[in-house]
């Protein structure tokens, strides 16, 4: 089962998160700017997600990030998810801190308002639209697991020319 009711159509929030993928220590890329997610430095010693030039030695353009439901944009470097806090989205697991919830459209990052993260890799002040080329992001270099139940990863390798698990 997909974890999708598919007699109602479902959607986003019908998605059984214990069976989606996470792409893991991922560069999200644009091609369109030549810019990464990456860690920028903010006031008071706060860490923001923005955009550089893309590097793929950088461990600051790193990130696991969902493939399919709602996810969190987490830092491979920090550990730390993205989150709202002080009305401000940085990197924290502050107590008080409001985690933010992503997914996938048209091969856009979108928030739960339905704006997607832009070529400047800031959230656009429009909302999505399917013909936006601008805004597709694409990963690279990536791992891709599961969560099981029992709290560890199944990974997907290649051996012998095969993808196992």
């Amino acid at each position: 089962s997909s974890g999708i009711n598919a007699e109602y159509g479902g959607g986003v929030q019908d998605v059984d998160e214990s069976k989606t993928w996470t792409l893991n220590n991922c560069n999200i890329y644009n091609d369109v700017s030549g810019k990464s997610f990456d860690l920028l430095p903010g006031s008071k010693e706060k860490i923001l997600l923005g955009g550089s030039s893309y590097d793929p030695t950088s461990t600051s353009q790193k990130f696991n990030i969902g493939l399919s439901g709602k996810w969190q944009i987490i830092s491979s470097e920090l550990q730390l998810p993205l989150a709202d806090r002080s009305e401000e989205l940085q990197f924290t697991d502050h107590i008080k801190a409001s985690y933010r919830a992503f997914r996938w459209n048209a091969r856009q990052i979108i928030n739960k308002i339905g704006r997607p993260y832009n070529s400047d890799m800031e959230i656009s002040t429009t909302h999505f639209t399917f013909g936006n080329k601008e805004n597709v992001m694409r990963p690279r270099d990536c791992g891709i697991s599961r969560r099981e139940p029992t709290g560890g990863d199944d990974h997907l390798t290649v051996e012998n020319n095969e993808v196992v698990m």
